[in-house]
């Protein structure tokens, strides 16, 4: 409990003593010093070159400090440790247009300049689905308008198995979709639309030249919430990120704070232009710990016309997980071999297992196959298998050599095409 503790001044007879005047006076002579020294530094502060270059062109410096962060290895059905693919949220779909909001003139490459170009041309992504005969509940995602004749790029996972797409543009209008075309290994899709007259189109950069360091804006409909942007750098380049039936290679990494409904929308730099496809986080959690991962915009560029013709492009699947082995692994695991891909698991059904190949067996100790060449190519790391085995089609013979026990084999694989789950 607090009480009042003020009490009522008693008056002096013959008024205030002279010595309290002169108290009183002194207060107020050093209160004005005071304030005239404040004001003349404020001004001196606000005016000095320095006090201008904290924040240029209107974003905050980041510098990040730490080990590189250590991501899941694979491939394409060549995967070890476990990945969380994103996952387009349920509930909560935001059906009203967001206002953007019409500030008054930024300076040149702020972010709100950047939001006021980009995001007129984001888009929500809103599917219903039908799973074994009866309807899902809706879900979202992102995506961006690439064309004036109504394409829209957004990720394969958004729309995969949707039934019906409506897309909510940031006017309000919403028009119905049709899927284009796709591209599961890339997880690319192109969606046509009736393209309102006052949507724009964004402009597409070049993400051969996005560095570390780089301003990243990332602009979608996290959560269902329309017209969210948010902004960090550009945190790695290159990179590979894997799942248990996914492999995605030379990725954008980024700590701009990305989480499920981001999917398919917009990943940009201080220009306003796109330099990716926001796809995938690397999380614990079902939300953003800063790592996250968008499919350069050079890829899809190269993509773009064979999907505009409806093509629906597939990557072969091997079928399996694995790791690099090394010297450390080769003396732990007791292998002939100090290169190549142990594998640790074959998929069931897949194109390894009905070739043979084996993977580890905790009833035997066997550690697995290791495989040391892709037709005739040898293969040091996983990342090698990936790019070698991107080379062909489903359907296609390959000669992969394994080395099993003490014996060199070479095995002859039909590829498949990527399951669809």
């Amino acid at each position: 409990m607090f009480y009042n503790t003020t009490e009522t001044p008693i008056a002096l007879p013959g008024g205030p003593r002279r010595g309290t005047f002169r108290r009183v006076v002194t207060v107020i002579f050093i209160a004005l010093i005071v304030g005239m020294i404040g004001g003349i530094v404020g001004s001196i502060g606000a005016t000095h070159p320095l006090a201008m270059r904290w924040v240029p062109d209107g974003f905050y410096g980041v510098q990040q400090a730490g080990t590189q962060t250590s991501l899941y290895q694979g491939i394409g059905g060549v995967v070890y440790g476990q990945g969380v693919p994103p996952s387009e949220p349920l509930s909560a779909v935001k059906i009203t247009a967001q206002s953007i909001g019409t500030p008054g003139a930024l300076p040149l490459n702020s972010a709100g300049a950047v939001f006021q170009e980009a995001g007129p041309a984001v888009v929500q992504v809103i599917i219903s689905g039908q799973t074994r005969g009866r309807r899902t509940p809706t879900a979202s995602g992102s995506g961006v308008v690439v064309d004036e004749r109504g394409y829209i790029l957004t990720n394969y996972h958004v729309v995969a198995g949707a039934n019906q797409i409506v897309v909510l543009f940031s006017t309000g209008d919403r028009e119905a979709a049709q899927i284009l075309g796709t591209d599961r290994g890339n997880d690319l899709a192109l969606l046509k639309v009736n393209l309102p007259s006052d949507i724009p189109v964004t402009r597409l950069g070049d993400s051969d030249q996005v560095y570390v360091g780089e301003v990243a804006i990332a602009i979608g409909s996290p959560f269902g919430l329309a017209q969210t942007m948010t902004q960090g750098i550009i945190s790695a380049v290159g990179r590979d990120w894997h799942t248990g039936s996914s492999s995605f290679q030379d990725l954008i990494q980024t700590d701009a704070p990305i989480n499920p409904g981001n999917s398919g929308g917009p990943l940009l730099n201080a220009n306003a232009e796109v330099i990716g496809i926001t796809s995938m986080i690397e999380s614990p959690i079902a939300g953003s710990v800063s790592i996250g991962f968008a499919i350069p915009i050079n890829k899809a560029k190269v993509l773009l016309p064979q999907l505009e013709t409806g093509a629906h492009l597939q990557r072969p699947w091997l079928g399996i997980r694995g790791m690099n082995v090394d010297q450390a692994l080769a003396e732990e695991q007791g292998l002939t071999v100090q290169h190549g891909v142990l594998v640790t698991r074959v998929v069931a059904n897949s194109s390894a297992a009905k070739a043979g190949i084996q993977g580890a067996s905790g009833r035997n100790t066997y550690a697995g196959d290791v495989i040391t060449a892709f037709e005739g190519q040898r293969v040091a790391k996983l990342t090698q298998l990936i790019e070698l085995l991107s080379q062909y089609q489903p359907d296609d013979a390959v000669r992969v050599t394994i080395v099993r026990m003490d014996e060199v084999v070479d095995v002859y694989v039909i590829l498949q095409a990527w399951p669809d789950a």
